[in-house]
């Protein structure tokens, strides 16, 4: 996961390298004469205050983006909001000057972003709470963060966590943290994992403006590792070669 690509703001003259969400090779490029953005109301009427700068103003846009695979050519929609800052360049001369310019964030994408790898014997429960996730990540990253909490609720009953104790005749639920500490010796090793995504995850439910686009990133991180070393173990893959090889004494064919 590139960082920097997900949270930097970008012009629209040098987009960022955002793989296609449909074959997962091609680089999603801006469609020549689709990129259009406007300021906003009351961006456009704060340039009537004697202590306007160009920093005040804001902008939305809008943007189709095409895959650059030619066995794939996705189209995507792009949307998000923009503004402006400055910088100093050096003209021809060498000499110094500040310059203006515009600057977008992405805040939607039509089909969304696959932000991680999701191995593809992992169950479509926990799939789908990540593709939620990924929808919202750019535009509420506490709301992002509240999907990879879900998601890795829906892992634990995949893994026959059970959900809910029963005493003296009645059913009681078992919440999250009781449930990461029923994980067995198989499993423990996810346990912190499972319990900081846990907290991340908590952190968005309760709508904590606090919760960052690097603290979802976070949680995606540890929930990719535990989806591959469960559903994808590259191990066991090796495993598996290393005993081929060693049946044959050779290549294995």
């Amino acid at each position: 996961m590139d960082r920097k690509l997900l949270k930097l703001p970008f012009r629209k003259e040098n987009s960022p390298d955002w793989v296609c969400p449909t074959c997962n090779k091609g680089i999603l490029r801006i469609k020549e004469g689709t990129f259009h953005e406007a300021e906003l109301r009351n961006s456009r009427e704060a340039h009537s205050h004697e202590a306007w700068e160009p920093e005040w103003i804001n902008y939305v846009y809008t943007c189709m983006l095409v895959c650059s695979n030619d066995k794939c050519k996705e189209i995507v929609v792009g949307s998000g909001t923009g503004s402006v800052d400055w910088d100093i360049v050096e003209d021809e001369n060498g000499v110094p000057d500040q310059v203006y310019e515009d600057y977008f964030r992405p805040k939607h994408f039509e089909p969304h972003l696959r932000l991680i790898h999701i191995p593809d014997d992992c169950p479509e429960t926990v799939t789908s709470l990540l593709n939620e996730s990924f929808k919202l990540f750019f535009s509420s990253p506490s709301a992002a963060a509240n999907n990879v909490r879900a998601a890795i609720e829906e892992l634990l009953t995949e893994l026959n966590i059970k959900r809910f104790s029963t005493s003296n005749g009645k059913r009681r639920f078992i919440n999250l943290h009781q449930r990461i500490g029923l994980l067995p010796p198989k499993y423990a090793p996810f346990k912190d994992m499972i319990l900081a995504i846990k907290w991340l995850g908590n952190a968005g439910s309760h709508g904590h403006s606090e919760v960052t686009m690097d603290d979802v990133m976070d949680a995606y991180e540890l929930t990719e590792h535990i989806l591959q070393e469960i559903y994808e173990p590259k191990l066991k893959k090796l495993k598996a070669i290393a005993k081929k090889v060693n049946k044959k004494k050779g290549p294995a064919k």
